[in-house]
């Protein structure tokens, strides 16, 4: 049985590949960017700035540019597991 792949067949493949050992590598999994967020409220624990640095329950520390809050301040987040980006927050 012969296979013939041509170069259009073969770059996706690359493509794909080169996106899963991406995220192996980045310690997730692709589950992860198209799961859920979750909600969870925390506190402000460094603030250097006009950045506030918060952590999840998840160990991830995420940051909030432009931070309206002060040390200390307790807030929402809603943020996707393991992913360090935060979707959205308030007090």
């Amino acid at each position: 049985m012969d296979f013939d792949l041509s170069p259009k067949i073969l770059a996706v493949f690359f493509v794909i590949a080169g996106i899963v050992v991406v995220f192996m590598l980045m310690g997730g999994s692709l589950t992860q960017l198209f799961s859920g967020s979750i909600e969870e409220a925390v506190s402000v624990q460094i603030k250097q700035g006009n950045t506030c640095v918060v952590e999840a329950s998840d160990g991830v520390p995420r940051s909030i540019d432009n931070c309206p809050y002060e040390l200390g301040d307790n807030l929402t987040i809603s943020y996707k597991q393991g992913i360090p980006g935060i979707e959205s927050h308030r007090q």
